[in-house]
């Protein structure tokens, strides 16, 4: 080890338990002793750095250890680490720093699991979107059609909403109110691309054009949607799916989990009033453009 004028080390695991890292913290500790430095272990990871969870190793401590599996030094889930300082008054709105906190902490939790289910939903709310929209011209779009399709517009429709998305938080972020026109502005670009064709860019301008002469009337109707939904989907379904869950089986049992799921996923049905309002709205902005 080269001169320097490092004192001590510590070292820790993190993460899952692989193969292995009993080897490592062995080496590491074995080493740094023969370098003449003080080696600290932190336990359980992050969680043990940041409540001081810290004891002096010798050569001993790692004595015996590498037939063990996992880690000497065990690991835990740190959830402070997904509390990123960047979101902390950054707008000096509490409300709009904790709505930046959540989506940034939702896009560090994604997943492949959560990727499956995005690609799912996109599919699937496509789908509903040309399904309510051929009803009320009074065709029918068979299901398997529409599903086809939702993947086939999916690629676009995602490139689409990070767009959308992006343009809002940036205008929340640096300004508040245009971000607030933005969302206006942009609030139909799933209907010009589902049902227009209209990709990215175009999709985003085609519903600009729509709103820019009925601005406070689709604001005052986006509004009122929103709460509506707000309050019925968090709300009423939650408690109601609540309520009977816990009828069937203690609160927190495998049993509770899968009737209140199921429950709170049926009731999420009513996300198509909002589609069919919205809709409605579009196209009679639409009729007078």
């Amino acid at each position: 080890m080269s001169e320097t004028n490092l004192k001590s080390i510590a070292v820790l695991t993190s993460g899952g338990d692989s193969p292995g890292m009993n080897c490592a913290i062995r080496s590491v500790v074995r080493t740094a002793l023969g370098a003449g430095l003080k080696v600290y272990g932190i336990r359980r990871g992050y969680a043990g750095l940041l409540d001081g969870s810290f004891e002096e190793m010798n050569a001993s401590s790692v004595g015996n250890i590498l037939q063990h599996g996992g880690t000497i030094l065990q690991t835990s889930r740190c959830p402070e680490f997904l509390d990123p300082e960047i979101t902390r008054d950054i707008t000096g709105w509490e409300w709009v720093d904790k709505g930046i906190l959540y989506w940034i902490n939702k896009m560090i939790l994604i997943g492949v699991e959560a990727l499956f289910a995005v690609i799912i939903g996109g599919i699937a709310w496509i789908a509903l979107i040309r399904v309510i929209a051929a009803s009320m011209h009074g065709e029918k779009l068979p299901p398997i059609q529409a599903l086809k399709d939702g993947t086939s517009m999916l690629p676009m429709f995602i490139v689409t909403a990070i767009i959308f998305y992006s343009l809002i938080v940036i205008g929340l972020v640096f300004f508040i109110i245009p971000g607030i026109i933005l969302a206006v502005w942009f609030a139909f670009w799933q209907f010009s691309y589902v049902l227009r064709g209209h990709g990215a860019i175009s999709a985003l301008m085609y519903s600009k054009k729509l709103v820019d002469d009925n601005f406070l009337r689709v604001s005052l109707n986006i509004l009122g949607i929103t709460v509506i939904m707000l309050v019925l989907n968090y709300y009423a379904i939650d408690l109601i799916a609540n309520t009977i869950a816990i009828q069937v089986a203690e609160e927190g049992s495998f049993t509770y989990t899968m009737v209140n799921a199921i429950l709170v996923g049926s009731g999420r049905l009513f996300e198509g009033l909002r589609i069919i309002f919205l809709m409605t709205l579009f196209m009679d902005l639409e009729d007078k453009n």
